[in-house]
């Protein structure tokens, strides 16, 4: 994962930008996972929380994976981290 690759390269912006995309992206997942269309990035995390198939908790695990991104390396590898056991949690979603 790009953002873990580069959380100690003093470049929140680029590693921001690398888990907006990766959620932006499990989103998308879900949505189809779920056969509803995702318009735009507006309110998705918010309608996926309605959705049946979805990984537990989504809406507020994505929150705060938003809030630990910051110039603190520790709290920032804690999102990525959360973020990579959502992204794992979706595989699992697609083989059921």
């Amino acid at each position: 994962m790009f953002a873990e690759d580069n959380v100690d390269k003093d470049d929140i912006y680029y590693v921001c930008g690398h888990c907006f995309r990766s959620i932006s992206c499990l989103n998308q997942v879900l949505f189809a996972l779920n056969e509803e269309y995702c318009i735009n990035e507006k309110k998705a995390v918010r309608t996926i929380d309605g959705f049946i198939i979805k990984p537990k908790d989504y809406k507020n695990r994505i929150d705060e994976i938003i809030t630990l991104l910051s110039a603190d390396r520790d709290t920032t590898r804690e999102g990525i981290n959360m973020l990579k056991e959502l992204i794992s949690e979706t595989e699992i979603l697609l083989v059921k």
